[in-house]
């Protein structure tokens, strides 16, 4: 590893150790802080100083970045002050939806953090909607990315990177535009990783308007989406950040010859593990039962070995969505 990567990695794991101190996140702030972790980690200095030098002129910087960050960062050295702040900057998406009044009118995007599963687009060419007792709806073409250039364009998480990415890169845009576009492209470049935000499960009768990737099924936890997640929660963002770097480094360090500014390419990892593993042949099976009995749908049990692929899967796609973070990072400011 070269001299400069230890230097951004043992600042970036003090970070992350300070965090820690302050209990378990849910997966909504570990994911994402997460992924923008390992962004931070293959940053080039120029990089992170054009970051920084965007997102000061975040419109509510300081009410949400500045007046959020803990004294034992905001003490710590410059390394670790840019790591907290870009970590913020990833889950700030999430933040607006509960700033008061105009604020969340005026930042909270709902419709942008998932797709819907019959949307298709580039290598995205398989849905990912799970279909029990129902014929597979038509497919959705989507909208071609050069032609999403106004937000009114933008209705799901697909279109809204085309419409970010492009926001962000474009150097005659105002500062404060593009630090809002920054925040969003840290966010759904994590979220179209997570498998249920790109598909649902549709049944006869118990799913005949979807499962809302995941939240219509019960588990011995939570429903089911949110048990995705927060997979990774318990064990907060240090752990899960030095697992990664551990498990992947060799796999996130050869990504420089991969497709990185693909989407749909990205989606499609998403729907193979939705449609391959997430939902198991229980879950179906008890789903085709409830369509014909109308009975109430069991809660599942989670098996040990389900968790523990849930973790695996989580940090590999937590993994892939960082890595790709700092190479379009690295490509287009």
């Amino acid at each position: 590893m070269p001299c400069s990567r230890k230097k951004n990695l043992l600042a970036l794991l003090t970070c992350l150790a300070l965090l820690s101190m302050q209990g378990a996140l849910a997966w909504d702030s570990v994911g994402h802080r997460v992924s923008a972790a390992i962004a931070s980690n293959y940053l080039s200095d120029n990089s992170k100083t054009e970051l920084l030098k965007i997102l000061q002129q975040h419109p509510r910087y300081q009410q949400d970045f500045l007046g959020q960050m803990p004294a034992s960062i905001a003490s710590s050295s410059e390394e670790v002050r840019f790591a907290w702040l870009l970590g913020q900057a990833a889950f700030w998406p999430d933040i607006t939806r509960g700033l008061p009044g105009a604020a969340r009118g005026l930042y909270n995007r709902a419709s942008w953090h998932y797709i819907d599963g019959a949307w298709l687009r580039g290598q995205a060419q398989a849905q990912g909607n799970t279909y029990i007792g129902v014929a597979p709806f038509d497919d959705i073409m989507g909208t071609n990315a050069l032609d999403i250039r106004n937000e009114e364009n933008v209705d799901n998480v697909m279109a809204a990177l085309d419409y970010n990415t492009t926001l962000l890169a474009d150097s005659q845009a105002s500062l404060p535009r593009r630090a809002v576009a920054l925040c969003w492209v840290l966010h759904l470049i994590g979220d179209i990783h997570q498998p249920l935000h790109t598909g649902s499960l549709y049944s006869t009768n118990r799913f005949s308007t979807g499962d809302r990737g995941g939240n219509g099924i019960k588990t011995d936890g939570r429903n089911l989406h949110a048990r995705w997640d927060r997979a990774l929660g318990s064990d907060g963002v240090n752990q899960n950040t030095e697992a990664i770097i551990r498990q992947h480094s060799r796999t996130l360090e050869r990504m420089e010859q991969q497709d990185y500014m693909d989407w749909s390419l990205w989606m499609q990892e998403s729907r193979a593990l939705l449609l391959n593993t997430i939902y198991t042949e229980e879950m179906k099976s008890a789903i085709a039962h409830s369509d014909v009995s109308l009975d109430e749908l069991p809660k599942f049990n989670l098996s040990d070995d389900y968790v523990e692929s849930m973790k695996y899967h989580a940090r590999l796609r937590l993994a892939l969505a960082g890595r790709r973070l700092s190479l379009w990072f690295e490509a287009n400011l």
